[in-house]
């Protein structure tokens, strides 16, 4: 008997799934953590008084490439919980890593007071080449982590192109 197939509420390694609530609360806990994750490296940085994104560029690379190896192992290693997905992937890395903090750090050079009306302090907006460059440069990067990432965690566990099925456990 296959657990897949004939009990649903058991994972592909024949542990049981979490159920939706639970499955929500452990994303929105992930979620939390990634987000002050995020807040406290740019706040400890003092990333508003820098004319470039440092961190946040950092951030959104390490990210980037985090997520893609969690992709890549998620497709490679069958026996990995189906919850690691949208937890780590959806919640913590999902809000650690976030497009609106590209955005703000991006706009603030046609507003010059957006950093300054969230942090109360005095702010150096970037000139508009250092926004655009900023961009591309999160674009490009970000995306070449995240199949850096992806290509990694195939490797590390041997994906030949054909995800491999889970051991079947027999059942009396």
């Amino acid at each position: 008997m296959s657990t897949t197939e004939e009990d649903p509420a058991h994972a592909p390694s024949g542990k049981p799934e979490l159920s939706l609530p639970v499955l929500l609360a452990c994303i929105a806990l992930a979620g939390a953590c990634g987000a002050v994750l995020r807040l406290l490296l740019v706040e400890l940085s003092d990333e508003q008084f820098m004319r470039f994104p440092w961190i946040t560029l950092i951030v959104n690379l390490t990210g980037s490439g985090t997520l893609g190896l969690l992709f890549g192992v998620a497709h490679a290693w069958p026996r990995l919980p189906r919850w690691t997905l949208p937890v780590v992937g959806t919640g913590f890395l999902g809000s650690y890593t976030t497009f609106s903090s590209v955005i703000l750090a991006s706009t603030s050079v046609q507003q010059s007071d957006v950093f300054a009306q969230l942090a109360a302090a005095e702010v150096i907006p970037p000139d508009l080449w250092e926004a655009g460059a900023y961009l591309v440069i999160s674009m490009i990067f970000c995306t070449a982590a995240a199949a850096a990432g992806i290509t990694v965690g195939r490797a590390v566990f041997g994906y030949t192109g054909e995800r491999r099925p889970a051991p079947q456990e027999d059942s009396p």
